[in-house]
């Protein structure tokens, strides 16, 4: 079994650990690895892409965005005896680099944290989410429709009432003004964000190999919002999203995501993937305030919070890794 193979026997797929993103990674300049675990018959078990990310006296480390992932015919009870053997196979085989610690968000359910995490992993803070909202694109639309928030449906109908328009393009010029949009989004509502020519190359090097488009929302001509999709497999992914302070009273990121979701499921998708949002517990520590408002907006299309167990460390040199990290807990490295 090749690595797309394993990737499309995923019944969610992850698009970080596709061959495509790995390629881009290592045009970024990140060493990228791939290992797969395999039985005596030759079939995939479970596998990890890699990339390795240098710091300050030589304490860099491997990240594996959403992975390790299992094959879907692994019990669950059995996640933790193979996630043992892997080390000892890349410890044993010297197949890892040195380095001080090795991170991963590993694709296995929230209430799975106890009994299938090995004991030496350590938590620490997310680097991608391990919350999201998950969107069911084999129900009839009518029924999608019927699932979402009263709301969201009358928000639709305001852009439509409006005149919003959407459409699909990559042309360097609609690029340009989604990542002005971008920059104004993350002014206006605080967040942090990658910058323009990281944005604009993960659109170009993706819709090159068919993974991502850009779809953008207008009125008589004038940008209100754009998204940045990836299309993986049976999963879409709404990556990034932006939208204008002008005229919002038309609604036009409504209209943006109700076309994307209806274009997912016309070609085949099985899952929408909002990409991100609040536990449903305010208590837990992934939980962020200023997702309050995303995250009501992404449940509103009627989709299910979905829960990782998140990102942890599997530190190579335990007392080194400590030093290291002391009184940086829940911090990013």
């Amino acid at each position: 079994m090749d690595w797309e193979a394993f990737q499309s026997s995923q019944p969610w797929m992850q698009f970080p650990q596709s061959w495509v993103w790995g390629e881009f990674r290592k045009s970024l300049g990140f060493p990228v690895q791939r290992f797969a675990l395999v039985d005596k018959e030759g079939r995939w078990i479970m596998a990890a892409q890699g990339e390795y990310r240098s710091k300050k006296f030589g304490l860099g480390y491997w990240l594996t965005p959403r992975g390790p992932q299992f094959h879907p015919r692994i019990a669950e009870e059995d996640y933790r005896g193979y996630f043992e053997e892997f080390i000892q196979e890349l410890n044993g085989r010297g197949a890892i680099p040195k380095s001080l610690f090795w991170r991963m968000e590993p694709v296995i359910n929230q209430q799975s944290l106890k009994r299938h995490l090995p004991p030496r992993f350590n938590r620490t803070a997310a680097v991608n989410p391990a919350c999201t909202a998950m969107l069911d694109l084999t129900k009839p639309e009518d029924v999608l429709m019927a699932g979402m928030h009263q709301k969201t449906r009358y928000n639709i109908k305001v852009a439509e009432k409006h005149g919003v328009v959407t459409r699909v393009s990559n042309h360097p010029k609609d690029v340009d003004n989604f990542l002005r949009l971008m920059d104004e989004t993350a002014g206006r509502d605080g967040f942090t964000q990658h910058d323009s020519p990281y944005l604009a190359k993960t659109l170009y090097t993706l819709a090159a190999a068919h993974m991502a488009r850009l779809r953008v929302a207008e009125l008589n001509g004038a940008m209100l919002a754009a998204n940045l999709e990836v299309n993986y497999g049976n999963t879409y992914t709404y990556l990034y999203g932006a939208s204008s302070s002008k005229i919002r009273q038309a609604m036009a990121p409504y209209a943006l995501q109700w076309d994307a979701i209806r274009q997912a499921k016309a070609e085949g998708a099985r899952w929408y993937d909002f990409w991100g949002c609040n536990p449903e517990s305010s208590a837990t520590p992934l939980y962020k305030p200023n997702w309050e408002g995303i995250t009501r907006f992404k449940m509103g299309w009627g989709a299910e919070r979905k829960c990782l167990v998140g990102t942890w460390d599997l530190p190579f040199n335990i007392m080194l890794y400590h030093a290291v990290f002391f009184r940086r807990l829940m911090k990013p490295f």
